[in-house]
């Protein structure tokens, strides 16, 4: 009677040991999904956001060469 319950009781502490293992392990791979998901959106911000600053400074740039343009047509 007590080697069933010795036995029943390292049987069941197995298999929460077992579930608690996979349930950390499914932790783990959400976490690092989430991880390279933040990287992913990081690096495609940081290249957007540097692109479209870029973009903003070339234009400022041609701007100012068209009123360049335009105020010396119209003083000569």
């Amino acid at each position: 009677m007590i080697t069933a319950v010795i036995t029943g009781g390292m049987g069941a502490f197995a298999g929460l040991s077992r579930a608690l293992t996979s349930f950390n392990n499914k932790i783990e791979r959400r976490f690092e999904r989430v991880e390279d998901d933040l990287d992913d959106l990081e690096d495609r911000l940081t290249a957007n956001y540097v692109l479209k600053e870029d973009f903003l400074r070339e234009m400022e740039s041609v701007h100012s060469k068209l009123d360049r343009i335009l105020d010396h047509l119209i003083s000569h």
